[in-house]
């Protein structure tokens, strides 16, 4: 029993950290692209990717995306036209296989701005993981806390709210706690509640006093931070319990074989005696 418990913490502690892991194509992206391209946020040393994907064809991408300079070298006039566009700049072959690559391809394709509805925002322009920064979440702290004021001087997230994250003010007890935010409602779930407030209390405080783009990033941030630590704790807390249950049984199994032995040695002293 006890192995079988040891076994189930291990294997949830092994997936807890991919409950807000980064798809592959959005990590690939980011490590490979994003110092040289963007998706919808404008050209950098090469093109703005926003939309790629409609635009020129799977197969000629992949090509491109995998060895751009043997692309060119074929003479392939698309492939040159782009070199001679962004200042005959080669961009550098990238060691990722077909699969990798179209993983890539449908991060781009689902991060892209729709040409028809300007006010639909990408699931990365609300909130992508690898984008967060340590500066990204102290800030957040610091409004969640009060320590930093909105710009607009609505009140600090602490009045109503607790998070259980150690170095972290005790916050109030009259709304949700917020540890686990971002599993309840998804980042695009507090994005929407931060922008536009629900409940009476949060339309009182905000109406007037909204939050601008950048602290809701950084309240998104702080969120992010404290789910991942707020499930790591958790997971913890619960593996003590377990432990603290498995270890009171195991003294009462203990103590159980050892006064069947004492009774049974007790009645074979006294029948020797007889």
């Amino acid at each position: 029993m006890k192995k079988k418990i040891i076994i189930i913490a291990i294997v949830s502690l092994m997936y807890l950290p991919n409950l807000y892991a980064q798809s592959s194509g959005e990590k690939i992206f980011y490590d490979k692209c994003f110092a040289c391209h963007t998706v919808g946020e404008g050209q950098r040393v090469g093109p703005d990717l926003a939309n790629i994907t409609t635009k020129r064809d799977e197969g000629w991408l992949i090509e491109f995306i995998q060895s751009s300079q043997s692309l060119i070298n074929s003479g392939d006039s698309l492939a040159i036209a782009v070199y001679e566009q962004y200042n005959k700049i080669l961009m550098p072959d990238q060691p990722i296989n077909r699969n990798e690559t179209l993983e890539v391809l449908k991060y781009i394709a689902a991060n892209s701005p729709d040409p028809g509805d300007t006010t639909r925002r990408t699931p990365a322009q609300i909130f992508s993981e690898a984008s967060v920064t340590d500066a990204d979440i102290q800030r957040g702290k610091d409004l969640f806390e009060g320590r930093a004021k909105f710009q607009n001087r609505g009140a600090p997230c602490l009045v109503c709210h607790n998070v259980q994250v150690p170095g972290v003010f005790n916050g109030g007890l009259l709304a949700k706690d917020l540890t686990t935010a971002f599993t309840r409602l998804s980042p695009a779930g507090v994005d929407g509640i931060v922008r536009n407030p629900p409940f009476p209390a949060m339309i009182t405080s905000y109406r007037n006093y909204p939050l601008n783009d950048q602290e809701i990033k950084d309240i998104l941030a702080f969120l992010y931070y404290t789910d991942n630590k707020g499930i790591v704790q958790s997971a913890s807390s619960s593996g003590e319990i377990n432990l603290l249950i498995i270890t009171i049984f195991g003294i009462n199994i203990v103590f159980l074989i050892f006064l069947l032995n004492w009774r049974r040695v007790k009645k074979y002293s006294v029948n020797s005696f007889r």
